[in-house]
């Protein structure tokens, strides 16, 4: 009788060990995701402080889960963003009425319905729209639901949705509720790049001047190039240095231009070649994701890839960058919040260039260093095409000094520091500077080109840096006023201080 007490007693300690041992696992872990019935799982992120009820058919994807949790099925996903506005200028009010602008603003999407839901005793704002179906993609997520939950006027979070068929929230989601914060998240997945088959010119490149490396080659963007060549040859005569790489703009309002592209090569110049998915219709520049997707552009790619493959160099290929600052119409924020379609129609683009054969283009990523609007969901992580489809990562970042209200002098350190070493440890990618600059309003320009060259090596990663010859004009004032002197060409101060310090890098 004694060892028949003694066993139970056993059991229930061992029992009793392994609940306590799972429920301490599932506070110290700083997200859960639990069976809650046979057709729904709980999810749950201590660090943002919610809980939530979801479909069990939705996988979770936590590759970068300090910005989203994200969950998926074939019709269907759900993504949860939290945003901390603390020591800005933003508020939940202000999230919740700017997020809605770009949405307003394009034609292609439109808002169906707004107002307030009661989650099982949790409010939360829903905004609903939707755009038309794309005929070219299966399954076409085209039905929208933003779900916000304000924590305080300073936090919310974000309930993003998207379907193939009209939403039924209450059946997605029946259940959320904010909870006490605890804990920080785990780590963000690091990416890498995927080997690629380049022609062999292009793997000479790429190996040489991104890959292996040891110092920064410095590009140059000069407007009058390859029109006026000779502008160029002055340029790198008077400044004793040879810019292997060239900066040209393109969209597909334009052909591509073969005479400026072979006498680029012809110079033994690689081009960055910067291409924006933007056409100009009925007079107006407007954005063409959607109409890329859907097929109705193919035959300007195709004859893209095919004039690639006769052009047979090395081509840096940079692809709608600086993709999170509002300012450029394929931004999430113009285009339905929903940076899954910049990610497809990169991928669109690349596979298209791939089943063409194209084998000499080089894949730019380039974020802007800042996200605007600075919320969650235009966070630049959420514009990351995939490890396959990206060879080099591009940061974006310029001393724009202090002509216009609120911008304000910065060094190089100032203006790189922040968002390089983040890069630097989320990805294991070449990077390079695709285009940068000091402008001439509010400090010394010469010596903010002597202090880049004497720090920028410090940068390892960086094996490129495009230096930007150009100007911005202030469109407020009715004659031609410069607001932004980027020209390193002007000035003997400037000249000198960029000569000189190209000798360290040649």
């Amino acid at each position: 009788m004694r060892q028949k007490k003694l066993l139970a007693l056993i059991i229930l300690m061992i029992f009793t060990l392994s609940i306590n041992t799972a429920y301490a696992d599932e506070q110290t872990a700083s997200t859960n995701l639990t069976t809650y019935s046979s057709a729904y799982n709980k999810y749950s992120n201590h660090p943002y402080g919610y809980e939530m009820t979801l479909l069990n058919s939705l996988k979770l994807n936590e590759d970068i889960g300090t910005v989203k949790s994200r969950f998926e099925s074939e019709g269907l996903v759900v993504e949860v963003l939290y945003d901390n506005f603390t020591n800005t200028l933003n508020s939940s009010s202000i999230y919740l009425n700017y997020g809605n602008r770009g949405i307003l603003g394009n034609p292609d999407f439109k808002i169906t319905g707004e107002y307030n839901h009661n989650f099982n005793g949790e409010w939360g704002h829903i905004v609903l729209y939707e755009r038309k179906k794309l005929s070219n993609v299966e399954n076409d997520r085209n039905f929208y639901a933003n779900i916000t939950f304000a924590r305080s006027s300073k936090e919310v979070i974000t309930v993003f949705m998207k379907s193939s068929q009209p939403l039924y929230i209450d059946y997605i989601m029946p259940d959320f509720k904010l909870t006490k914060k605890s804990g920080t998240m785990k780590e963000d997945k690091v990416f890498e790049p995927v080997e690629k088959n380049f022609d062999e010119q292009t793997k000479k490149f790429y190996d040489e001047y991104l890959l292996n490396n040891e110092k920064v080659d410095f590009g140059i963007f000069e407007p009058t190039f390859p029109l006026y060549s000779y502008r160029l040859a002055q340029i790198e005569q008077s400044l004793d240095y040879n810019f292997p790489v060239v900066l040209l703009y393109n969209s597909f309002s334009l052909p591509y231009k073969k005479d400026y592209m072979n006498k680029a090569k012809e110079l033994g110049k690689v081009v960055e070649y910067t291409l924006y998915t933007t056409d100009i219709i009925n007079g107006k520049e407007e954005d063409i994701t959607l109409e890329i997707l859907d097929g109705k552009y193919d035959d300007y790619l195709i004859h893209l890839a095919q004039s690639f493959n006769e052009y047979d160099f090395p081509v840096l290929f940079r692809l709608n960058n600086e993709m999170n600052g509002e300012w450029v119409l394929y931004s999430s924020h113009k285009v339905g919040k929903d940076t899954d379609l910049f990610i497809a129609s990169w991928r669109y683009i690349y596979d298209l260039f791939k089943e063409q054969g194209v084998d000499n283009l080089i894949f730019v990523w380039n974020p802007n260093e800042k996200s605007f609007p600075d919320f969650s969901y235009n966070d630049y992580l959420c514009y990351y095409p995939g490890n396959e489809y990206v060879d080099v990562v591009g940061l974006t970042a310029y001393n724009t000094g202090n002509y216009y209200k609120g911008e304000t002098w910065r060094s190089f350190s100032q203006a790189y520091d922040h968002f390089y070493y983040d890069y630097a440890k989320r990805f294991k990618h070449p990077m390079m500077i695709t285009e940068f600059s000091c402008a001439s309003a509010g400090g010394n320009k010469s010596l903010w080109h002597q202090d880049m060259f004497n720090i920028i090596n410090r940068y390892d990663r960086i094996k490129i840096a495009v230096l930007w010859n150009g100007q911005d004009y202030d469109n407020s004032k009715p004659e031609k006023t410069v607001s932004r002197n980027y020209r390193i060409d002007l000035e003997q101060e400037v000249i000198n201080a960029v000569r000189n310090g190209l000798q360290n890098y040649k």
